[in-house]
């Protein structure tokens, strides 16, 4: 984990750069500070407390947004000025190709029933995971998703039930070892075909947070 080097400090001794990187990046990023707090799995106050310098933000509660705006936590070390130009370019070809996205857990064969369908593209997240029991789950996960890719259109609504009480199961189990499941789906422009336009579902792991309810999330609309 690389060291926070945070540069300036304001009078009372909190980081200033942070705070001030943090404020830009949402608002460059058109987040809204709940928007930012739902993404990163924080409350809306410690983002406020944050932005505010009022509160000098820990390693997890850096890496936690540097996540949510889709950036590794080395971005809040202070940069040199090349630095810092390189990563507005970065930033800027970055927000080309993002999107935020509601996300919901997945705690009960509902969650997946009601909401699964043929989509052009599934996208599995597994970066935030760390632990290899975790990762052993959601590898398991993955491979349901890999096995319903073109079955769950021509499945009877009993099988299909069936298959979404095995996934929540599963769920469940990554949950109690703190990693939430979300699911969501979003619908992007084709990279090449700008006419096609495709349904793309999404799968991401998440660590547990201060709330673990729906959340938001940024994506990459790169061609599945």
């Amino acid at each position: 984990m690389p060291s926070i080097e945070t540069g300036a400090t304001t009078s009372g001794g909190i980081p200033d750069y942070p705070a001030d990187f943090i404020a830009a990046r949402r608002t460059l990023q058109r987040l809204t500070q709940e928007n930012l707090a739902d993404a990163a799995g924080l409350t809306v106050r410690t983002i406020q407390k944050v932005e505010s310098e009022r509160h000098s933000p820990d390693v997890q509660t850096l890496r936690s947004i540097a996540r949510a705006i889709g950036f590794d936590v080395a971005v809040f070390d202070k940069p040199t000025p090349d630095q810092e130009k390189r990563q507005q370019e970065e930033m800027k070809r970055a927000l080309r190709q993002t999107a935020l996205v509601p996300t919901s857990p997945i705690r009960k064969a509902n969650d997946f029933y009601s909401r699964n369908k043929a989509w052009h593209a599934i996208l599995i997240n597994t970066e935030a995971i760390e632990a290899d029991d975790a990762l052993a789950l959601a590898a398991s996960i993955s491979e349901w998703m890999d096995d319903l890719d073109g079955i769950w259109e021509i499945s009877t609504a009993s099988q299909r039930l069936d298959y979404a009480s095995s996934i929540a199961a599963l769920c469940q189990e990554l949950e109690a070892l703190d990693y939430p499941t979300h699911f969501c789906s979003f619908r992007q422009q084709h990279m090449r075909d700008k006419g096609a336009l495709w349904d793309v579902g999404l799968i991401s792991f998440l660590p547990k947070a201060e709330h673990d309810g729906d959340r938001y999330g940024l994506v990459t609309l790169d061609d599945p």
